[in-house]
């Protein structure tokens, strides 16, 4: 029963990460570029700046010590269905679409890549508008991927750089300006972690606002050697250290390290603001933990940092993956909500999803250590 209830939740994850809906709009790309890239473009901006991926969209999970287990050996390791029935118990009624989505042999991932992986053609990558996801948090950036703000009393925290300069140049600055921010005013660049479409856009911002930037050490030690003529890179500033605390006017950020998806990969946990009350919302720039070691990093995070601040709710860079889903955050752009808001889980319900998250963990980890071939 077990076997056949998995085999059906790796089908269902799977057509929803490839399915997953993008609606159509404005800031369609045309020929591999946004729409409104494309008119950039033809005001001078080089096509073929704006459109590098390089490790970017489309390709920005690729290698980085993500490691998955075969749909055999996910379906056949009875420890793994141990874990996944575990992980199906504490879903409860609230929780089973998020369970049968980390509980597969990737977990969930971008539908860039699913599709991909399906051999479907890819969807378009759009430009967003800047969206309001909570009243001190925006997300500015395309469909597939994008950088966090958090503009605070005495300048900007910024989460991410996107792809290269030209998405720094027009892109980031512009969506700034467009939300009544100066760019000027970024103080802080934290970076998720080394991949470029995280930091890609990382030295435009240094040279031209001067802003601290912190990342994990052995991702700067990775993308200082991977350095390239055509793809400079921001130079060196801060290591992140594990419940590193970044203080900018009267906001307060913790950094943690959750090694996995790169080996310094990190996470923030950050105050937001909804309708007057203030939460905790976790930022995670990796879900992947493949090895024993980095399950234990992922369990220190979630119990020493994010169950002792109340976290209500886990958001990521790539739109899909966690609880920020697509839609939703289109919807939060035409209108913030004026009741309960759709990412708040509530403690409760999100240390489960925590707990899921960890369990489909220990699932993977099971099956590749299996010994099934």
């Amino acid at each position: 029963m077990l076997k056949k209830m998995l085999a059906g939740l790796v089908v269902i994850a799977s057509m929803v990460a490839v399915l997953a809906p993008h609606a159509a709009g404005q800031g369609a790309r045309v020929g591999g570029l946004p729409a409104v890239a494309s008119a950039q473009a033809a005001a001078g901006v080089p096509a073929v700046a704006l459109a590098q991926a390089g490790g970017g969209r489309g390709g920005g999970r690729g290698g980085g010590g993500d490691a998955f287990p075969s749909a055999k050996q996910f379906a056949e390791s009875k420890q793994t269905q141990v874990h996944i029935a575990a992980a199906m118990k504490m879903a409860g009624n609230d929780l089973v679409a998020e369970a049968k989505a980390f509980c597969t042999p990737t977990g969930p991932q971008r539908p860039a890549l699913a599709r991909q992986a399906a051999g479907l053609p890819p969807e378009p990558d759009r430009l967003l508008e800047p969206i309001r996801v909570f009243e001190n948090l925006y997300y500015i950036g395309f469909s597939d991927v994008g950088a966090w703000v958090i503009p605070t009393r005495d300048g900007i925290i910024l989460f991410d750089t996107l792809n290269n300069a030209a998405e720094a140049r027009d892109v980031i600055v512009p969506s700034l300006k467009k939300i009544g921010l100066d760019p000027a005013q970024i103080k802080y660049i934290i970076i998720g972690h080394g991949h470029n479409d995280h930091t890609g856009g990382g030295l435009y911002l240094q040279e031209t606002y001067r802003p601290r930037i912190l990342m994990g050490a052995p991702d700067w030690d990775t993308v200082l050697k991977g350095q390239r003529a055509d793809r400079p890179v921001m130079k060196r500033d801060m290591d992140v250290t594990d419940g590193q605390k970044v203080t900018l006017g009267d906001t307060t950020v913790t950094l943690a390290l959750t090694p996995g998806h790169t080996p310094g990969t990190i996470a923030m946990l950050m105050p937001v603001k909804h309708q007057g009350r203030t939460h905790t919302a976790l930022i995670l720039s990796g879900t992947q933990f493949p090895t024993r070691q980095s399950l234990a990093a992922f369990v220190h995070v979630f119990d020493d940092f994010a169950r002792k601040q109340n976290a209500e709710t886990a958001l990521g860079g790539h739109p899909d993956i966690l609880i920020n889903k697509l839609p939703l955050m289109e919807a939060l752009g035409r209108q913030y909500p004026a009741g309960p808001h759709p990412f708040l889980y509530g403690p409760e319900r999100f240390g489960r999803y925590m707990s899921i998250m960890l369990e489909c963990g220990r699932a993977r980890l099971a099956a590749l250590e299996s010994g099934v071939s």
